[in-house]
């Protein structure tokens, strides 16, 4: 991947993160994949809200989506949870879940 292209897609993921309720997501999936369904019951959002959410931190590349029977599970790409993990130990703050 050259340059541009790089940056280019930190762009998209740092364009997708920036609002409260995806940041809320990435945080809960901080700690490993979730289930939507999880999600919902985690977070004061409607679920057309999460869908909504969920899609665009999909299509950015900051969530990687799988199917698992009937559900969907999410879990953020590797290179966005080494990202999540260096900001936390460099501002010395933990996530927490809701």
């Amino acid at each position: 991947m050259d340059e541009r292209t790089r940056r280019h897609a930190w762009t998209r993921v740092f364009s997708a993160l920036a609002s409260e309720p995806r940041l809320q997501i990435v945080e809960l999936l901080a700690h490993g994949s979730v289930q939507c369904q999880e999600i919902l019951s985690l977070l004061d959002l409607s679920q057309p809200a999460i869908s909504y959410h969920l899609t665009k931190l999909v299509q950015a590349g900051v969530l990687h989506k799988e199917r698992q029977g009937t559900r969907n599970c999410y879990r953020l790409q590797k290179g966005v949870a080494e990202l999540v993990r260096l900001i936390t130990k460099e501002c010395g703050q933990t996530w927490n879940t809701p």
